[in-house]
């Protein structure tokens, strides 16, 4: 459950299976639903208790509802002031489940002689009596119409909106490769006998297949096909809610442009490594951080809190969830949680993580869910010997790896491919270097690692050194980190980069390396220079903010503009900017004022909800805009749903014209090494022309900086552009989605299943 309550309970008005309902004392006019950590089978018999459940029905019911009032749909739904809580306008229930069947599955065929997988069209609108001692018995009309519970013309009705509903889920499921099967809902009638939709909308009801597969279902009947409840069934089981819960988030998000200031809400779980089942907020649809990993050799140092020290100032790469591992006498210990470094990890606690060595990492996650399993630094052990493993990046052949692993007698029990890169170093042969070496032949794709052994710290970046690793020297005192802003943050000095393919070894013994004979040509990804790493971060000699001002100057030689003044996107805009202004000649002004106190969940107090929270992100100075022919600056548009709101908004507030300029070339292609930018379709560039992007974002012209302007900005080497350009330095048209792992464990276990039940 979510600890922070946003709003008081009063009275008990009712409770069900999955959930409670409370009066709200301030408002006779609402509600307030509490999403319980009970699940049920379909016949209600059967149930257990799965902590942190609560938290991702309501996560994902609260996004449906947000989809739903986008698309006009009457609902009950006002706003969700935590997770596990929804505030909802009070109405009198209809005893009706409202049933849309797309595809013929479940209980239609026990019903109906049609073969299973029949397409209808229209969908199929069926309605049960909510009755659960008597297995809620389907009814017609007639019935309804005959025992009051509803008027011909009501009926008409929820079949019409009925159909609305399944309508936009089921557009809202494809845009995720999703297919929504059947869905059930209720309704209900407010004070003026208005129909609204009133129900929860989860993982209880509706059947979605992703990729249109049966057997990779998300829903619920995962655990009704259990035919034992053990505590690792219920762990697929949460794994699933967690992964729709995460899918859903890109429903109602506001595809707000990311910054490091922006933070989402936190689930946090208990201080210890596999304790507490919370998922963490996730993605929002939009392209986030990679993660961060920081570590540290040094006796007589605090290397724990040294190391979360460099974790909050990599905060910005990931928000999830934070671990460290300490070294001591030979022993390693993990501790983790979901949330930020500073939710997670209490003064008293920090006292008694002493050792000789750390390291550390803060996580967004690109393989596997977000949850307190996938948290790292992932501790393995074998043979008395243990290793703790930190990653940023992400492995493009998980599931080869999976197998290799699996062939060595070992069965993964997370869905992470740094778990596997853990695995594969442990059940290796040879000196830890010989076993990390064999590791890197095997996986494929982009990792920095830092790596804590009972006798050595080990940091690794893979053979094109996509994701950045640098190494720095305090007081006597090896450390390395992700960006050089976490060794400023705790006062090393930057020693140089680990180089692509590189093995440092940290020890009482000093600093040994062993480089790659012949390794390819570098491609660190050239987002980190665009956006990702923080501005005051060195890479490849330069900082991130001088590339970025480099890169607004290029921008403006290229696409110069007739405007009064320059304005940047806050915050990741602005040093582009500085360089186009500088370049043009033209004033600076900070056109566009950020409210830095909003991250992903706020009041959406009507139905201009979207409009209303981009104007509670950001407002425009109408003093300095008004009557001006206005540039402004972005680093990038990824979908493009937040920019024309943006030039909206600038245009309410009095500037004549507005020049768009993007300081990199579209991104038009998904990223596969470690950011989250969502499917290539889902792209605003993706197979549109320079026109067709322009009248989407409503600016009066726009432009790109390219590709040549970008090399020359970035520093003319080589880069991974692929998001870019759709050419990748390493072969991934066998990468997997994100949650290809436990799909692929779960389909594995349902066959195992099989198997035993034919024998």
């Amino acid at each position: 459950m979510a600890s922070d309550r946003a709003t008081d309970r009063g009275e008990l008005l009712a409770e069900g299976k999955t959930k409670v309902v409370y009066a709200v004392p301030s408002d006779t006019s609402l509600a307030l639903i509490v999403h319980k950590d009970d699940i049920t089978a379909g016949d209600g018999a059967r149930r257990h208790r799965l902590p942190g459940k609560g938290a991702l029905s309501g996560r994902t019911t609260a996004n449906v509802f947000r989809r739903l009032r986008e698309e006009g749909i009457p609902s009950h739904f006002v706003d969700a002031p935590a997770d596990d809580e929804m505030l909802v306008r009070r109405c009198a229930m209809i005893p009706l489940e409202v049933v849309m069947r797309r595809i013929a599955a479940g209980s239609y065929l026990k019903r109906n002689a049609v073969p299973e997988g029949t397409r209808f069209e229209p969908t199929v609108v069926e309605f049960f009596f909510k009755d659960d001692a008597n297995h809620d018995p389907l009814v017609d009309d007639a019935w309804i119409e005959e025992h009051g519970v509803a008027t011909a013309e009501e009926i008409e009705a929820l079949r019409a909106i009925g159909r609305r509903v399944f309508t936009a889920l089921e557009q809202a499921w494809a845009e995720q490769d999703v297919q929504l099967v059947d869905l059930k809902i209720e309704f209900g009638r407010d004070a003026d006998g208005e129909l609204l939709v009133a129900d929860v909308i989860d993982n209880d009801s509706w059947r979605i297949w992703p990729g249109g597969r049966k057997e990779a279902m998300l829903d619920k009947q995962v655990y009704r096909d259990t035919a034992e409840v053990t505590d690792e069934a219920l762990r697929t089981v949460l794994i699933k809610y967690a992964q729709v819960a995460e899918l859903s988030d890109a429903f109602g998000a506001m595809d707000i442009h990311p910054n490091s200031s922006e933070i989402p809400h936190p689930n946090p779980s208990p201080f210890a490594k596999g304790e507490g089942r919370d998922a963490a907020q996730a993605a929002s649809g939009r392209p986030r951080e990679a993660c961060g990993v920081f570590g540290i050799w040094g006796e007589g140092i605090d290397v724990a809190r040294t190391t979360l020290l460099g974790l909050m100032a990599l905060q910005h790469r990931g928000q999830e969830s934070a671990g460290v591992a300490v070294l001591e006498e030979a022993r390693i210990r993990v501790a983790l949680g979901m949330g930020r470094v500073d939710q997670v990890f209490r003064p008293e606690q920090i006292d008694g993580l002493t050792g000789v060595a750390a390291i550390g990492h803060t996580r967004y996650s690109t393989t596997g869910s977000s949850c307190i399993e996938n948290a790292q630094p992932v501790l393995v052990e074998a043979n008395d010997e243990a290793l703790a493993l930190a990653h940023n990046g992400n492995v493009v052949n998980p599931i080869e790896l999976r197998r290799l692993v699996r062939e060595r007698g070992v069965e993964p029990v997370t869905g992470s491919d740094s778990e596997l890169l853990a695995l594969l170093i442990l059940h290796g042969q040879g000196t830890w270097e010989e076993r990390i070496r064999r590791m890197m032949e095997l996986a494929s794709g982009a990792y920095s690692l830092t790596i804590l052994t009972n006798d050595a710290l080990f940091a690794v970046r893979d053979p094109y050194g996509l994701r950045p690793l640098c190494l720095g020297w305090r007081d006597d005192h090896w450390m390395v980190a992700s960006e050089s802003c976490a060794l400023d943050t705790v006062g090393a000095d930057l020693v140089r980069d680990v180089q692509p393919g590189e093995i440092l070894r940290l020890d009482d013994a000093g600093l040994r390396s062993d480089l790659m004979p012949d390794p390819p040509p570098p491609a660190l990804c050239v987002f980190e220079q665009i956006y990702f790493a923080r501005p005051d971060s060195v890479l490849d000699g330069q900082t991130a903010f001088e590339a970025r001002v480099a890169m607004g100057r290029e921008l403006a030689k290229e696409h110069p503009a007739q405007a009064d003044l320059v304005i940047g996107v806050p915050d990741s805009g602005v040093p582009a900017a500085i360089g186009y202004a500088q370049e043009m000649g033209l004033p600076l002004s900070e056109g566009l004022v950020k409210n830095r106190y909003v991250g992903r969940t706020f009041i959406q107090p009507d139905q201009h909800s979207r409009e209303s929270g981009i104007r509670l992100k950001f407002n425009p100075l109408r003093g300095a805009v008004k009557d001006k022919r206005v540039v402004i600056v972005d680093d990038s548009v990824v979908r493009g749903n937040t920019m024309p709101q943006i030039v909206d908004l600038l245009r309410r507030g009095g500037a004549t014209a507005i020049h768009l300029r993007i300081s990199a070339p579209p991104i038009a292609h998904t990223c596969h090494f470690g950011i989250d930018m969502g499917a290539s379709e889902t792209l605003l560039a993706h197979g549109r022309d320079l026109e067709s992007i322009r009248r989407h974002l409503g600016a009066d012209t726009l432009g790109y900086l390219s590709l040549e302007g970008l090399l020359r900005a970035a520093g003319e080497r080589n880069r991974c552009m692929g998001c870019l350009t759709g050419r990748y330095p390493i072969p991934v048209h066998a990468a997997s989605a994100k949650h290809a792992l436990e799909i692929d464990a779960t389909e594995d276990e349902a066959k195992r299943q099989r198997a035993g039940a034919a024998r």
